[in-house]
């Protein structure tokens, strides 16, 4: 089986960050409700576990796709594939991926929120493999990807 890790869904962001840019806790609630809608099709679709990367931290409401929460990452169960995706990308989401150290992970770049401050640019240059975007219809496609 596969699962898809959403990274820091958070209900609060960070206080320094808001500082830089205030409307951010807002834009990650509207991303928040788009990105549960698809976590519950793919789900429905092509039965996915959804396990949350929560940092011992509380998960936005608009989180309602959950079989699991985990604190640490390295407290994740042994899957087939590990496809990663939340907030933030080449950020959060990488480093969660360097601490759990396997082969098997991909990025689902549409279901991940790239930080204000950052660039996808930045993310593809250091990152053009092992990317995937998610559709209804055909569920993960691999889109590695360079500038």
């Amino acid at each position: 089986m596969n699962c898809v890790v959403v990274v820091d869904a958070w209900e609060k962001c960070e206080q320094d960050d808001l500082i830089i840019y205030p409307w951010l806790e807002q834009e990650t609630k509207l991303f928040g409700s788009f990105l549960d809608l698809q976590l519950y099709n793919m789900k429905e679709k092509f039965g996915v576990q959804i396990i949350h990367a929560a940092s011992s931290r509380t998960i936005m409401k608009e989180m309602k796709t959950i079989d699991a929460v985990v604190d640490e990452i390295k407290d994740l169960p042994e899957y087939k594939n590990y496809y990663f995706c939340g907030f933030h990308l080449g950020r959060c989401i990488n480093t969660k991926i360097n601490h759990l150290q396997r082969n098997n992970i991909g990025v689902i770049i549409n279901l991940s929120m790239v930080f204000p401050g950052d660039s996808i640019e930045k993310f593809i240059s250091k990152h053009p493999r092992n990317n995937y975007y998610y559709t209804y219809e055909k569920g993960l496609q691999c889109i590695d990807m360079k500038i």
